[in-house]
Order: structure tokens, then sequence, then C-alpha cells
């Protein structure tokens, strides 16, 4: 009997075994129409684009603000192949087991035109909200931002990427890296061959900006890419860090190259440049060139002994090398020279200079030394490049620029400082607004105004040279700033 209900208990029990594996299996099988599981963040979705579902490969990596170069909570980026078409996309966000589905409230097409620092580009920008789709109005690579303290977000095109800086023979002007081939949803190549890269630095960036606004001067996103180069020749690559540093290119490696942007639905961006050619060394200039004599402030104490004597290099990379200028306080019927350092080569007098430019105040000589007729603050510019000695003598030309003074136009009348040839010295406007000072020494030679920046840092006047961006130094509106450039002093009050 025992054996009986043992029998019959293990029968019902491998029934129950069986059963259950059944269920498991169809359950299996039930699995293939789950939605996909993804983490937390925001994703793009919608027919005109890669991600018809939701998929890892199309969130929004964490923003960070240009203006600080700080991350910001709440504002997502992405760059993504669009499509036109009125079917448009969303952005979905998932929290746990919740998504919200992001469209535009409001939403109007606004031309960038360059200012501010932007690209010149037209862009849809608008607000968020719980309907309707994103749309463009052609197909292409686009920047997707958006930032969800203010409820704002931005879709640029990328019309074509460059690459610039003082490693490239426009300078800090765009070497355009345009489209290679068609417009694909799955991968796209920028290029440029036949770029020659020497000794310095460079950026990428598109569209010829290295910012938008997402809200005025507050908020903004970085258009450009730095970081640091590595690999080993002929194939180089960079990292691509939004607004990241300027990246440093050795003398080692200068040649002629294809530099290239890659971007896949996979991977984002990624970056080679491939040595294709030598180059022929660049002309030497001397490291360093010093005003003296008699009608300056500095005498005629060596070249080097004085720090306040010493010309500044602009900047610009490989286009401005060898040019180099000063504003400085000459007395009249006094000589004075342009030289090296410990009166090295050059060492240049009256006889020395190739040509001096008819646009300038008349130079004569006295002693062998240059000399002029009339007493006051003047720029010199001296220009090595080209084989050639030439001196320019104007009148000091100072503007602000920025945000400080009330836009980015170079030249404005209402930003040139006033020139006082009793005092020495040069004041501007009062600034009109708050926010950070930027100003220039204007000359025909100087090809554009950051070329020859400067700024004051605890009262000394310390200037870009052939560097990058200097630090920031903030304004108040009313505030005024006196420049006095024979010791390299000023003040901001």
């Amino acid at each position: 009997m025992k054996k009986n209900q043992l029998r019959k208990l293990l029968y019902f029990m491998s029934v129950l075994m069986l059963a259950a594996m059944v269920m498991v299996s169809c359950k299996d099988d039930d699995d293939d129409d789950d939605p996909i599981l993804v983490e937390d963040g925001f994703y793009i979705k919608g027919a005109v684009t890669p991600f018809a579902d939701l998929d890892f490969k199309g969130i929004l990596a964490a923003g960070q603000n240009e203006v600080g170069q700080v991350m910001r909570p709440g504002m997502f980026e992405k760059y993504v192949a669009l499509q036109a078409g009125a079917t448009g996309f969303n952005i979905v966000q998932v929290a746990g087991q919740t998504t919200t589905t992001w469209g535009p409230a409001t939403v109007e097409s606004v031309s960038t035109d360059g200012l501010n620092e932007q690209p010149n580009i037209t862009i849809q920008k608008g607000t968020l909200g719980n309907t309707g789709v994103f749309t463009v109005p052609t197909d292409g690579l686009y920047h997707v931002i958006i930032d969800t303290q203010t409820g704002v977000f931005v879709i640029a095109p990328v019309p074509y990427w460059a690459i610039l800086g003082g490693s490239t023979a426009l300078g800090w002007s765009d070497s355009q890296m345009p489209l290679v081939g068609a417009f694909s949803m799955t991968a796209m190549t920028f290029k440029i061959e036949n770029l020659e890269l020497r000794a310095g630095n460079f950026k990428f960036r598109y569209g010829g900006g290295w910012k938008l606004e997402i809200n005025g001067d507050t908020i903004k996103i970085n258009t450009n890419f730095g970081g640091v180069v590595s690999g080993t020749l002929p194939n180089l690559t960079t990292t691509l860090v939004p607004g990241g540093p300027d990246y440093l290119f050795d003398a080692a490696n200068e040649g002629v190259y294809t530099v290239t942007l890659d971007w896949t639905v996979a991977d984002g961006f990624k970056s080679t440049l491939t040595k294709t050619g030598d180059v022929e060394p660049l002309p030497e200039y001397p490291e360093a060139m010093f005003l003296v004599g008699d009608a300056t402030a500095y005498g005629w104490d060596a070249p080097g002994n004085t720090d306040e004597a010493l010309m500044h290099k602009a900047a610009g990379g490989v286009p401005t090398e060898g040019l180099f200028w000063k504003i400085a306080h000459l007395e009249a019927g006094l000589g004075f020279k342009l030289a090296a350092e410990n009166w090295g080569n050059p060492n240049l007098g009256f006889a020395d200079v190739n040509e001096f430019d008819i646009d300038g105040i008349v130079v004569t000589e006295a002693g062998g030394n240059m000399s002029i007729a009339t007493s006051g603050m003047y720029m010199i510019v001296l220009d090595l490049r080209n084989e050639m000695i030439k001196v320019s003598i104007k009148e000091a030309a100072v503007y602000g620029i920025g945000d400080a003074f009330g836009g980015w136009d170079a030249g404005v009348e209402a930003n040139k400082f006033i020139v006082d040839n009793t005092a020495k010295t040069l004041t501007s406007p009062a600034l009109v607004a708050n926010g950070n000072i930027r100003m220039y020494a204007s000359h025909a030679w100087i090809p554009d105004w950051w070329n020859a920046e400067f700024n004051v840092f605890t009262g000394k006047i310390e200037y870009r040279n052939d560097g990058g961006d200097q630090a920031a130094v903030a304004g108040t509106t009313g505030q005024v700033i006196t420049l006095m450039f024979d010791d390299n002093t000023g003040t901001i009050l």
C-alpha cells in the first residue's frame, strides 16, 4: 500500500515538473515581444532618426555649460543624423518604469549670424512640452541640446567641421572639413586633405563658431572639441572633449596631413590625422624684440634688461609669426631702435629697415637711429616676414569688445579708448554691461582683433602674445579702464 502511494506521489510530482517546464518554455518564447530595457536617461526616438525604438545608442550625454566650462545638471546633448519629414522625432525620458515623451511646446527658426562667437547657422529653438514632434528642414547631421532647468531645446545643423589654430596656415580661421559623399543615417565623414600642420596648437569646431546660446549669456553649449593628441606616425588621433583645451602639436610631427572626423551611430565621433608628406622648415624669428632708446621710457639699457620694453608677439600661430607690436610713448626728435635681446640679431636702426609704412607717421634718421617729429602715444609694429624688415608707427588705437562693451563687432567707435598724450594713458568709455572685459590694440597690419589682445590682471597688463584665450576678467556696468603702457600697468575702477 505504501509503495502504491509513493508511486502515485512521484508520478504527480513528475507531472507538475513537466508542466512547469512547459510554462517556462512558453514564457521564454514570449520574451521576444517584450520592450527593450534601457538605463534611465533621455533618448532620441523616431522614424527620421537612426532609432525607431528606445536604444542605448540614442541616449543624450550630460552637457557642459560653456560659461565656466562646468557640467550643468539637466543639460543634455547629442550629435545625430536626422531626416527631414513631418513624422519627426521625440525625446523620451526614462526614469525607472516611467517614460515621458517630450516634444516642442514652442519652436522658431533662429539665425545666429555668427554673433557672440556662435556658428553662422539657422537653428530650431523653443521650449519643451509633452505633445508634437521635433522636425528639421533638411537631412543632415545635427547637434541636439535640451536644458531641463529652463525647458529650452536647440537643434543645430552641422554644415561642416573645421580645424583651426596656430598649427594651420590659416591660423584661427577655419580650414573647412566638408562632408565627404552623401548623407547617411549610420555613418558620415568630414575630411580635409593636404593640410600643413606645424608646431603649435589647434582645435575642431563646426559652422564657424565656438558656442551656442541656450539662455543668453548664462547658459551656452560648446560647438568645439579640444583635448590631447596621441598615436604614432603616420597615424595620430585626438580625444574629442567638448570645450576641451587646445590640442598641442609637436614640432616632431610637422608635415602634410589628411584630417578626418568620422561620425557613426554606434560610436559618435572619432578623429584621425594621417601624415602624407613632409614640409620645409619655417623661417626662424627672434624669440623676443625690445624697444629701446632716448625717445622711450627705457633709455639705452641693453635690450632684455627691462621687462617693460618687450614687444608683443601677435597671436595666431603660423600666419603671424614674425609680427611684433608695442604701444609706448615716444619723444619727438630723440632716437630709438628695435633690437633682439642684448643687442643680438636683428638690431635695427633707421638704415636697417627695408620699408616704412606709407600710411604711418614719418620716421626719420637720427644718428643712425629712428626718430619721429611729434611726441605722443604710438603703436609700433615690426614685420619680419617674407624676408623683409618693415616698420609702421601710428597713433595708438585701443578698442573694447565683447559682453562688457555691448557686442562683438570690432572697430566700434563708441568702444575706442581716449588717448591722453600728456598723461601717457589710454582710457576706456564706461562699460555698458556686466560681463567679461576684452580689449585689443588695432592696426592695419594686425589681421584680427584678437591677434593683439590683452587684459588687466590685478593691476598688470598681460598680453595674449602667441598663446590662446586669456582668463576671464569680470567687469561691472559703469567701470572705466585706464592703461599705462610704458610700465604695462592698468586699473579697472
